[in-house]
């Protein structure tokens, strides 16, 4: 049990270093603008500065806390397994909230890998930080593995809880993007230049990948809330109770796919998206966390 949780510490302090370093990365590229913003020219060697050494720090201290993540992830089912035979390492909020994290960072990593934007890591890997911070935050009789009630000690929570838990860790990276986009879009219509914001990618790009981000979480959501009515129906002989967490998962999604809608009918793009995306991600962290503490049901377990 331990050995979990501390391996779970560790990824803690990891994506914090990961996290200043790329709010580092972002200072330094700033600071490399000057030059070029006063007209002056900047050879290669000094344009990058200490930006590019820092982005490639935090990239590698990035993908170790993603390594150190999975270890604790895969100790935490080892722990299960021996406990009650099951080895879904997703079975308790604090398990949840960890795994929310690991698949935020993993997909901002193929973010990276394949646009080669270092910006968002300050955003995305930001938000993959503070879920893992509160897990951390959690009562320690939250933290352990504790036996699995009847109802959760079934197959169906390999796939229905991963399922739902990585479309709402897409939910958080399309958040962190629409953050992302505000602050460059006020920095612009203020006339701003040779600022932080600089060094984000275009509002075009931003908003691609936002959208992106959303059209993986939704169908990935919406084949969680299927599972999960037949998890019930199984589990409690019904496929739909209006449990408070069946209803505000109908909710988030319905929310989501009001967005698709409008941004493919309605052209909602920019701006407009970006505040849809934020408003989006508010209620899946109620969904997730709130609902939990807030409200009684049948998933005051979760």
């Amino acid at each position: 049990m331990f050995r979990s949780l501390f391996l779970f510490d560790v990824t803690f302090w990891l994506y914090l270093a990961a996290v200043v370093l790329y709010f580092g990365y972002l200072v330094a590229s700033k600071k490399a603008l000057r030059p070029a913003y006063a007209g002056h020219p900047v050879s290669s060697e000094e344009d990058d500065g200490w930006a590019q050494p820092l982005g490639q720090l935090a990239t590698w201290v990035t993908f170790f806390g993603l390594l150190v993540n999975g270890l604790a992830l895969g100790m935490r089912a080892y722990e299960r397994m021996q406990l009650s035979g099951t080895f879904a390492p997703w079975s308790n909020q604090f398990e949840a909230m960890s795994y929310v994290s690991f698949a935020i960072i993993a997909g901002y990593l193929f973010l990276e890998l394949k646009y080669g934007i270092k910006a968002v890591g300050a955003f995305v890997v930001s938000v993959g930080f503070i879920a893992m911070g509160a897990a951390s935050l959690l009562p320690y009789r939250y933290q352990v593995a504790e036996p699995l009630v009847p109802a959760l000690n079934s197959y169906w929570i390999y796939i229905h809880v991963s399922i739902t838990l990585t479309s709402y860790a897409a939910f958080a990276m399309a958040g962190g993007l629409g953050v992302m986009y505000l602050l460059k879009e006020r920095a612009e219509s203020r006339g701003r230049r040779g600022t932080i914001y600089d060094t984000f990618p275009s509002l075009e790009k931003i908003d691609e990948l936002g959208y992106k981000s959303v059209m993986i979480g939704f169908p990935l959501l919406a084949f969680g809330v299927i599972l999960g009515a037949m998890w019930a129906n199984y589990a409690w002989g019904g496929y739909w109770s209006w449990d408070p967490k069946e209803t505000w998962s109908l909710i988030v999604w319905l929310i989501y796919g009001a967005y698709i809608h409008a941004r493919m009918n309605r052209g909602w793009e920019g701006h407009r998206a970006a505040l849809y995306q934020v408003f989006g991600f508010g209620m899946v962290i109620f969904c997730f966390w709130g609902v939990n503490f807030l409200l009684s049901g049948l998933h005051a377990y979760a």
